[in-house]
């Protein structure tokens, strides 16, 4: 079990990740963060189109992925994702980070199987929370509803 910030946070054993912006910053953010979990195994992906070819090529735990990206949007890889025709594994936990959190694009984004929302900029501990809710390890109880800000 990871401590951060003073959240107690699950972290089993060696997680796979998939993290997907166009932003080399925000990725290596995110990456950072992930580490501080625990969380090693850490692929990146700057596009829809590279998360997709990495999502067929080996399974993820998880991912954490940006809403808008050139070529293949957020919206448009969760539709690949969670369709069953896709082959890769369709039920794969996804944290949408934002820094466009309206009300629809939530709203979108649930419709489309997305699993956690966070609006950039987010905190470890807040990446922690949705990396245990999503993996159903968390401590912390949430709702469907949950976003963090």
């Amino acid at each position: 079990m990871q401590e951060i910030e003073g959240a107690a946070v699950i972290i089993p054993g060696r997680l796979r990740a998939l993290v997907v912006d166009d932003n080399t910053y925000a990725r290596a953010i995110c990456g950072a963060s992930l580490k501080k979990l625990g969380v090693t195994d850490i692929t990146e992906a700057d596009n829809g189109a590279e998360a997709i070819l990495a999502l067929m090529t080996a399974p993820f735990d998880f991912m954490v992925m940006d809403w808008y990206m050139p070529d293949i949007s957020g919206a448009g890889l969760m539709r690949v994702l969670r369709d069953i025709r896709f082959g890769a594994p369709s039920n794969t936990p996804v944290i949408l980070m934002t820094g466009y959190a309206s009300r629809d694009n939530v709203a979108l984004a649930r419709e489309l199987g997305v699993n956690e929302v966070l609006v950039k900029p987010f905190t470890t501990t807040q990446l922690g929370i949705a990396v245990g809710r999503v993996l159903g390890q968390s401590q912390q109880a949430g709702g469907d509803d949950a976003v963090f800000l």
